[in-house]
């Protein structure tokens, strides 16, 4: 069990790594969504309060989202300041972030975790100021086959999950609000709205024919408005809609043009309507008898399973499994359905009692895939309140048994409960070509159990493909399932001046630089003008909705059609529709199109999975690069189209004045304390058990007055243990400066920066492994420290406590000892010593090493500034110490350069300062 209990959740920070979670109250929370007859957009906004005394340099809180949502705005509202998030490649997202906070901005950062939660970091936050994040997101329409018609939920809460919860997910609990203002407005345009009922029994206030933001009311049979009968109401499960619309299943396609040039995306949906001679498959039952499953949930899982029993024809072959910890099959393999089998798995599925222990579905599954009949199209059905946590390991298998080992089979997932993950059942039932539907606790179900059934009875139909025709005559385009494509790896004829191979004026110092993409050692992939997503259109199939996306990178032709084609025993299938065109400001289908795009490419299909150069797929030629080759495609859908999804994420820096600085910029560095807490749950693990609570979404928290403090300070023991050793001794060097856009903050002064020795013994005898003394150094930096160096701040404290000339001796960590008396011996330690992302640690034995121990307070709870100091001063003394062995360190030094320029922007100045004082120049 986590050391916070099963229940935190808020928007909190900590002031120590070890220290418990203070939260923000949270003063106001709204939800206005706007349901269209082609998509959702939700505008969720909420408030906090920073009630404490000091600035917080970090503050977090999560929230989720259902599958599919893509996030398109992210605005933080800070105090008076306002500051819009933009998307950018993760890595880089948080170093911008990181980068803003240490120069004292305000800023925010907005990243997807796994299981479908969105994760906020603030930096910053002023005393007193208030918090407001107002987050714009858009999903496309779920039909409900219930009621033949739309369903429409807003989370509330992260459904408790069994196993371990991945690590970033635990550094940030997720919330529930007790009291919240929700509205939806529904406007259909035209078509008219039959019914709006709300099947989680939440209170609701309806009007039908006007929207709440309606001027004046109006009587549109096609619009209604739906808000909680009172603002306090504690919601204690999702919120559900369901909506009954005319024609609201009937074929559309629309074109919606990008703000980037020659861009424009289709969305195709419809809700099947045919009929096709039904087939005789073989049907499992794959039920959760886990112990989260107990009390109304079982009930409404035993009776499901009761009407898919008495609802199965003759001919099929079934079979039953109930799972948790283990697993249970009625018979070891699919018997048929007569009147004793009947009989016999209903008396099986009348003593459920949820008892089988924790959540393990993939064992289940995979035994059903290997005990099913091969002669026979195979049709899984599972029920489950998806609280389990290794859902990507369960698609990854279910997706290789149908694309890869061609398994003629479809997996058809009945979510139950108020806290199902929405993730579990729409990712089981889209790797699985199948259908996903939820249910809650007391929601009447027989119409959507029958239906689903009705669909694992349809016939397997793998061909569907989509045709575009133009205006222009006779030009069409079928969208093909292998694309066919070039790099610029590989060229049949390569062109060009020949290479000498031998060139006297070629500068052989350096090391090839590809500059800062991450990405540029990768063949250049051509993207074809046209993706459709998902890539491999999926069974059509009755009560259950088909959307599908086109991504034109070529807007010189003009759309006038999209026709579906297909074809089965009975004969061809096909369906013309129209294509109308929108203006939307927002380019909501274009951003649905590229996250679903990106969506399967994270989940191991996708264009990319068919493309070829020539007759050779991609992913064979480039087999070792391949994972990269898609983190790349997915990394420019999120930023062309600025959508958030796993390799991207929205950050928002505030913006200012040059030559001004704002409130927080007088954030003291001793404020760092609270960022070390960022991850105050590090240290503990959650209990792996099934009834595991996952906490709710918008919680106020546990409200805590927090202290009038004049300043933060870590406690003296976390100080003492975290500095290295400060014992003065000669040639040390204790004001190394740091830049300060490095910096988290620093003091209100102005004043100028030393690069110099401030206290130390006397003498001018040779320090530590750098060969100069400490008076040459002294000697060297007033001249450095001309205007071009005000962005430099000392790292020394000015008031006395971490400042003082003669600091105590404070223990560090011992660590080996780098050899002084032969340069490559010292070079080779020093190699050894680097990280894998070209940083140095500022350790013992480089303290001891450098006869130098930097004096600064954020010394006590980062290590940021440490990585910088050492990284630093170990490139500077190769440079100037070990010049002749540059061939041996170069290439480490390379890294070392690539990590500096990212984390600060006076990366050279402060290379060449380094250098200058540690040879004495000027």
């Amino acid at each position: 069990m986590s050391a916070f209990g099963n229940h935190i959740c808020g928007c909190y920070y900590t002031t120590s790594p070890y220290a418990l979670r203070i939260y923000l109250p949270q003063v106001q929370l709204e939800s206005h969504t706007t349901i269209t007859p082609l998509y959702f957009t939700t505008k969720l906004s909420q408030t906090f309060q920073n009630t404490s005394a000091d600035i917080l340099p970090e503050t977090r809180y999560s929230f989720p989202l259902y599958d599919g949502v893509v996030v398109t705005a992210f605005t933080c509202t800070i105090g008076d300041k306002v500051i819009k998030g933009h998307v950018e490649q993760k890595e880089q997202a948080r170093k911008t972030f990181d980068a803003a906070v240490k120069k004292g901005k305000s800023a925010g950062l907005l990243e997807s975790l796994p299981l479908g939660v969105f994760g906020v970091t603030l930096g910053n936050i002023p005393i007193n100021a208030s918090i407001r994040i107002d987050i714009v997101y858009g999903g496309e329409l779920k039909h409900d086959a219930q009621i033949d018609g739309l369903r429409y939920n807003l989370p509330t809460s992260i459904a408790p999950r069994y196993g371990s919860y991945p690590g970033q997910l635990l550094e940030m609990d997720t919330a529930v609000l007790k009291s919240m203002k929700i509205t939806v407005d529904i406007d259909m345009q035209g078509s008219t709205i039959r019914k709006v009922q709300c099947p989680s029994d939440h209170p609701i206030a309806l009007s039908i024919g006007t929207l709440s933001k309606a001027p004046e009311p109006t009587s549109d049979m096609s619009k209604a408005s739906v808000s909680l009968t009172h603002n306090t109401t504690e919601l204690g499960s999702d919120f559900v809609l369901q909506i009954l619309i005319d024609d609201i299943g009937s074929p559309k396609a629309i074109i919606e043009k990008h703000a980037l040039p020659n861009r424009q995306a289709v969305m195709v949906t419809f809700v099947p309507r045919f009929n096709l001679k039904p087939v005789r498959p073989e049907i499992i039952f794959i039920a959760d008898q886990s112990g989260s499953m107990q009390g109304t949930k079982n009930t409404a899982l035993v009776a499901a399973l009761k009407t898919f029993l008495k609802s199965l024809p003759s001919g099929v072959r079934f079979n039953i499994c109930a799972f948790g910890s283990r697993h249970k099959f009625l018979w070891e393999k699919s018997v048929p359905y007569n009147q004793e089998n009947f009989t016999q798995a209903l008396n099986f599925v009348q003593g459920f009692t949820a008892n089988y222990g924790g959540t393990e579905l993939l064992r289940p599954v995979m035994a059903a895939f290997e005990s099913h009949l091969v002669d026979m199209p195979l049709e899984l059905v599972v029920l489950t309140d998806g609280e389990i946590i290794a859902e990507s390991q369960l698609f990854d298998y279910v997706n290789s048994q149908i694309n890869n080992e061609k398994v003629d089979a479809r997996c058809f997932v009945l979510g139950v409960g108020r806290d199902v993950s929405h993730t579990l059942v729409e990712g089981f039932a889209r790797a699985g070509n199948g259908v996903a539907q939820f249910i809650t606790d007391n929601e009447v179900m027989d119409f959507k159990v029958v239906r689903m059934l009705k669909a694992a009875l349809y016939p397997h139909v793998k061909d569907y493909r989509l045709e575009v025709a133009y205006d222009e005559v006779d030009d069409f385009e079928m969208v093909e399932s292998e694309t066919s494509t070039q790099t610029a790896a590989s060229p049949t004829d390569p062109q060009g001046v020949p290479i000498s191979l031998f060139d006297k004026a070629a500068d052989l110092s350096g090391t090839p630089n590809e500059g800062t993409d991450r990405y540029a050692h990768l063949p250049v992939v051509a993207v074809p003008k046209l993706i459709q997503a998902p890539h491999v259109i999926p069974p059509l199939l009755p009560f259950n909705r088909t959307t599908v996306y086109l991504l034109l990178g070529d807007s010189s032709h003009t759309l006038k059609s999209v026709t579906l084609h297909g074809s089965c025993p009975e004969g061809p299938l096909r369906l013309d529709i129209h294509v109308k065109r929108i203006d939307d400001p927002n380019h909501t289908i274009n951003t649905l199109s590229a996250k679903r795009a990106a969506q399967e490419l994270e989940e191991g299909r996708g264009w990319l999975l068919d493309a070829r150069e020539g007759t050779e797929p991609i992913k064979d030629k480039y087999s070792s690069r391949f994972d990269e080759l898609v983190e790349r495609e997915v990394v420019r859908l999120g930023t062309d189209y600025q959508v958030a999804n796993k390799w991207c994420s929205f950050v928002a820096v505030e913006q200012r004045e040059k030559g001004k600085t704002g409130d927080n910029s007088s954030v003291d560095s001793s404020s760092a304390t609270l960022r070390d807490g960022r991850s105050g749950s590090d240290s503990c693990e959650a209990e792996q058990s099934d009834e595991y609570m996952g906490a709710n979404m918008f919680d106020s928290g546990p409200s805590r007055n927090a202290k009038k403090r004049q300043k933060f300070k870590a406690p003296a023991s976390f100080r003492q243990s975290a500095m290295p050793s400060l014992q003065a001794s000669p040639g040390q060097f204790s004001g190394v400066l740091i830049p300060d856009n490095y910096r988290t903050g620093g003091g209100g002064g102005r004043g100028r920066a030393t690069f110099g020795v401030t206290g130390g013994g006397r003498g001018g005898g040779r320090g530590g492994g750098l060969g100069y003394s400490a008076r040459r150094c002294r000697q060297a930096v007033p001249q450095l420290m001309d205007e071009d160096c005000e962005t430099f701040r000392d790292l020394r404290e000015d008031d006395g406590e971490w400042g003082s000339d003669e600091p105590a001796e404070l223990s560090a960590p011992e660590g080996p000892t780098i050899p002084t008396d032969n340069v490559l011996a010292t070079v080779r330690a020093l190699v050894d010593l680097q990280s894998f992302d070209g940083h140095w640690e500022w350790t013992n034995t480089l303290s001891t090493f450098f006869d130098s121990h930097v004096i600064s307070e954020a010394k006590s709870v980062r290590s940021a500034e440490d990585q910088l100091l050492a990284t630093v001063m170990v490139l500077a003394w190769l440079k100037t110490s070990a010049s002749e062995y540059h061939d041996l360190w170069e290439m480490v030094a390379e890294k070392a350069s690539d990590w500096l320029e990212g984390q600060t922007e006076d990366s050279e100045l402060l290379m060449s300062k380094a250098m200058s004082a540690l040879t004495g120049g000027v």
